[in-house]
């Protein structure tokens, strides 16, 4: 975290805004200190600053500590991490539900990254770097299980080549409503409409996902899921297409209304690379 700071306005800087003035002081892009000052770190005469502000000879701008837009993420010690795999300069962790993968702000913890970047600070700067620091592949927040981060970068690229090259088996488990049976593999294209994809006829993406029973009730059944594409909401996408949501997935047709939607990264494994978490209770209903 940058330390806090006051910047005096003299005669040279009377009339500019307020954006322009602390930007050129922090050496920061405008866009950055306007996140600044919507996060209420820059002050003037006290009180939480406006960017179209424009200042006036003698004002006094306090700036409170920050991050940097190019600063790794902060630690977050306080969080739990159940490690199941580290290996090879790989480590995959058991993801709880709930959890978001990185932060999307330099001042946010609270996320998997965040943990592991107090265990493991060497990953600070790998692959991405920044607040996607080590980051291979990513789960929604509501899904919960393996989640593999790169802590060297030799090993950060050959995990995203064995991804780009499709070479990643990756299996999940669902619980889903109805009764679901046999195995089938399907193909979709799926398309970006905000918070949640839709199926199109053209365009979009194409998501092959093969799907086997493994445990089949009148109300609700087990299924899982191989991977042999990587879209967005893929899964969850697909059964809700098939007439089987997710159970407590609301966005894709669900009424269960649960505290997680339960869809869960069963395995993932690539070269000599593998991993694995257990299935958690609640999926057992």
């Amino acid at each position: 975290m940058d330390p806090a700071r006051t910047i005096e306005i003299g005669p040279a800087d009377a009339g500019l805004r307020l954006d322009a003035v602390v930007a050129r002081a922090l050496g920061l892009s405008r866009g950055w200190v306007r996140k600044l000052l919507d996060a209420e770190r820059v002050l003037l005469a006290g009180k939480p600053g406006a960017k179209g502000l424009i200042l006036h000879e003698g004002d006094r701008i306090d700036v409170l500590p920050f991050a940097r837009p190019d600063a790794g993420p902060l630690a977050s010690p306080e969080i739990p991490l159940s490690i199941v795999r580290e290996s090879g300069g790989l480590v995959a962790i058991d993801k709880p539900a709930g959890l978001a993968v990185h932060p999307l702000r330099p001042d946010e913890t609270g996320t998997a990254l965040n943990a592991l970047v107090a265990r493991f600070p060497e990953l600070v700067g790998v692959g991405e770097g920044g607040l996607r620091s080590g980051v291979v592949h990513r789960l929604d927040p509501g899904t919960s299980g393996v989640l593999a981060f790169a802590l060297r970068e030799e090993a950060w690229r050959a995990a995203r080549t064995a991804f780009k090259e499709k070479r990643v088996t990756k299996r999940y488990v669902a619980r889903v409503h109805g009764s679901f049976r046999g195995e089938r593999e399907i193909s979709l294209r799926l398309e970006n409409r905000g918070a949640h994809v839709r199926v199109v006829e053209h365009g979009g993406r194409l998501a092959v996902s093969q799907l086997r029973a493994l445990e089949t009730g009148d109300e609700s059944s087990l299924v899982e899921i191989r991977m042999r594409t990587g879209v967005r909401h893929q899964i969850r996408a697909t059964l809700a297409e098939l007439g089987h949501p997710v159970v407590g997935d609301q966005l894709y047709g669900s009424s269960a209304a649960l505290s997680r939607h339960l869809l869960h990264a069963l395995s993932l494994a690539w070269d000599d690379f593998a991993a694995e978490a257990e299935l958690p209770a609640e999926f057992s209903l």
